[in-house]
């Protein structure tokens, strides 16, 4: 089944959106720039549980995004 022009095109823009979203998890290290934090100090609030947007994955921290603008912008 062949896709019309147009049609080949909205695939082309959904695939090529898809390439440069950011990523839903990102590391430790790199929340910790985002927020202006040594990686250090926000690996001891990952583990004291006072930074909502960190969830450990298989022994690793990681950081969703949507979560970390939410916090960020005092949203629940």
């Amino acid at each position: 089944m062949a896709l019309t022009a147009t049609a080949q095109t909205d695939h082309d823009r959904m695939v090529e959106s898809d390439k440069s979203a950011e990523p839903d998890l990102i590391s430790v290290p790199q929340a910790a720039k985002r927020v202006g934090l040594h990686s250090d100090t926000l690996y001891r609030l990952c583990r004291q549980g006072e930074f909502p947007p960190a969830v450990a994955i298989g022994g690793r921290w990681r950081v969703s995004v949507p979560r970390l603008e939410r916090y960020l912008h005092g949203e629940a």
